[in-house]
Formats: C-alpha cells, structure tokens, sequence
C-alpha cells in the first residue's frame, strides 16, 4: 500500500504524462514541424517528425545546435523576432539531407515558459503548393497572350489600312518631291514642306507597328508609375482605324494632370482594347450617325478611373451580374474570355472594373486604379482643377 504522499504525487503525474504523449502523438501525426529554442536560437524542443520536411532524425537535427543551423543564418533573426514578439508567413528555401531544395512557409512567435522567453517556429512544406501556382501563372500568362493576340487578329485589318494609307502618302509625296527638285525654283520651294510630311508619315507607320508588337509581344506583368492619359491615347490610335471602318466616333474627354498609377501600360492598353471592341461590337444595330464611343478618365480621391462608354443596346440583365465570369458572352461567335481575362488584369493591378447601364444609351465600364502620390509613398504631377481636354 502506497503512503499518501507517494500516492499522491503518483496520481498528479500521471495526467501530465498522457497529456505530455498526447502532444507527442499529435506533432508526429502532423505534417508542420515545431521547433522551440531559446532566444539565442538554441533548441529546446524538435518535432519528432521533423523526418518529413528536413529528413533528418530528431538527434541529427540536435546535433546543429541553434535553428541556424537548419534554417540558414539570413532566414531567422532572433534579435528581430524577440522585438516584434511574432513574424507571420514568412516564405524561405531549405536544404533538406538528401540536398533536395525545399518551400517553406514558417510562422515565429515570442512565448514565455516558467518565465523565460523562448521561440516558437512551426514550419510548413509548401513546394508541391508553390509549384502548383507556378503551373497555373503560367497557364493564365500563356491565356493572356493568346488573348493580345486574338486583338492584334481583329485590328490586323483597320491597321493595315492605317498602315497602306501612310506608305502611299508617303510615295506620293516623295513623287512630288522629286518633281519639284527638277522644277522651276518657286516649285522647289515646297520641297522642305513635303520632306516633312514624308518623315511624319514614316513615324505613324512606324508607331502604328510598334504598337502592335508591344500588343503581340509575351512578355510578365511589369507595374511602374504610368500616365494613364498616355495609356488612352495609345489604344485610341489602335482603335482609330477599326472605329473609322465601322463608322463609329471615337471620342475622348481626359482630365489633365492626373496621378500615376503604378500599372503595366501593355496590359492596362489589351483592357481597353478589350473593352472599346466589345463596344464597337455592341453599336453594330444603331444608326451610323449616333455611334459614340467614349474614353474618359478623372480622378475620384485616392483613384484614377477610366470609363469606356458608348451608345449600344446596353447590358443584357440576364448577363450583368456574370460578366467577368469566365465563357458568359452575349456574342455569337465570342468565347467569352475577353471580360475575364481584364478582370484578371485589373485584380493584379490592385484595381476594380464594373459594368453599367449608360443613363442615356449604351453601357458603362469603369476601371478604378489607386493613385500614386505622397499618401501612398512616391511624388506625383500636381492635379488640374478645371481644365480638361476633350476631342471626338
């Protein structure tokens, strides 16, 4: 018969015992690894299945002495870590026994045990997860691209136009050049002028292909302060010719001394575009006369809007709320790609796209990118409280 001391220290023991097998059994069951040290990174307590990222046993890991020694000294300040009390998702690349390279996600955390201060790791493998995302980045990149092309495909016709348009100037003028070189001197007298209308139509020629190409080119989102009125009338001179051929007047009213916004001005172009086509498309059943297509661009507090706008049949109600969702088209022959894939873009520009019923005739699209000034961390051009500029 056990005296009621021993008994008793016997029953206390023995819930800290299950409860101590209990965490055991469930870091082992688990596929994040624990790692507990001290505030100089010393370990107190490794994960028994620490195997599964790192492949090494509990012992070896042991071995290394401080988390360093795992983690690589430039991924884990303990000095840092200890001031801040926590650092969460932290992403980092391990070496595991075998040499294989490994994507960690790791949360830190300060914690404080019998009063001295300790630290917490819990380390996830998320290579598969990484390599996943990598797999579908790719895939919506290689979408995009097929979508800029699909573009080019349907402004090839109205650019070629453009471009023909400025060859034959471009002839014609150097015809009458060459006349007037062996003319008379008062003839001659143009040739300067004529030489200049050459050079004019060989750079419009040569901006109408160049844009193009940028439009055609594969190339990674890349975000640096833009000017979104240059943005605009970029894609404008794209959609000149296409607006020209359909007889639609292509207008624009942009508010000067906007902002920048930080924005990938090829992409930003392939959503306009995206948006001033479905446009033209929506005129097709109304008057020649009363085809409008609006650009427009103003700044509302923190943000640089674009609105396309024209004077269409509206938005379908039974489509309005799907727009942006993948294959909802209202077209024929479309594969309803062209709103998704914007919106996709305008999502990576940290921006908003919505859809609406013109008040007077048509619809709306407006496109909400933040501004880029002093609240938000770089220098902007000061912002024009009247003037506006207009053309159509």
């Amino acid at each position: 018969m056990h005296e009621p001391t021993a008994y008793g220290e016997e029953s206390a023991c023995r819930p800290t015992r299950q409860i101590e097998d209990l965490y055991r059994y469930a870091l082992a069951s688990v596929s994040d690894v624990v790692f507990l040290t001290d505030a100089d990174g010393r370990f107190t307590f490794i994960s028994p299945n620490v195997g599964v990222i790192f492949g090494y046993s509990v012992a070896e890991v042991g071995q290394m002495g401080r988390i360093q020694g795992l983690l690589g000294e430039s991924h884990v300040d303990t000095a840092e870590l200890t001031m801040l009390g926590g650092i969460r998702n932290i992403v980092l690349d391990a070496t595991t026994k075998s040499k294989r390279r490994r994507t960690l996600l790791m949360d830190a955390k300060c914690v404080y045990i019998e009063g001295a201060t300790m630290l917490l790791y819990c380390c996830r493998d998320i290579t598969e997860l990484r390599s996943a995302e990598d797999q579908v980045r790719e895939l919506l990149a290689a979408l995009n691209h097929a979508a800029r092309l699909g573009l080019a495909g349907r402004l090839m016709a109205s650019i070629s136009h453009e471009v023909k348009q400025s060859l034959a100037a471009i002839v014609i003028d150097a015809t009458a050049a060459r006349r007037a070189i062996g003319a008379n001197d008062a003839c001659a007298a143009e040739v300067p002028e004529i030489l200049d209308d050459i050079v004019t139509g060989g750079r419009r020629a040569a901006d109408v292909i160049d844009r193009l190409r940028s439009l055609s080119r594969k190339q990674p989102l890349s975000l640096r302060p833009v000017d979104l009125n240059l943005v605009v009338t970029a894609t404008m001179s794209l959609l000149e010719g296409e607006a020209r051929r359909r007889h639609v007047a292509l207008c624009a009213e942009l508010e000067a001394s906007l902002p920048d916004v930080r924005a990938d001005p090829v992409c930003m172009q392939q959503v306009l575009l995206n948006l001033g086509l479905n446009a033209i498309d929506a005129m097709d059943d109304v008057e020649p006369s009363a085809r409008k297509l609006w650009l427009r661009t103003r700044r509302i507090d923190s943000d640089v809007e674009i609105t396309v706008s024209d004077t269409g049949g509206g938005i379908h109600a039974d489509v309005s709320c799907k727009l942006f969702e993948p294959f909802v088209t209202t077209k024929n022959r479309g594969l309803g790609l062209g709103l998704a894939i914007a919106g996709s873009i305008v999502d990576a520009h940290r921006g908003r796209i919505w859809a609406a019923d013109n008040s007077e005739l048509g619809a709306e699209f407006h496109i909400a990118l933040p501004a880029v000034d002093s609240r938000f961390g770089t220098g902007s051009r000061q912002r024009a409280s009247t003037r506006s500029e207009q053309h159509c």
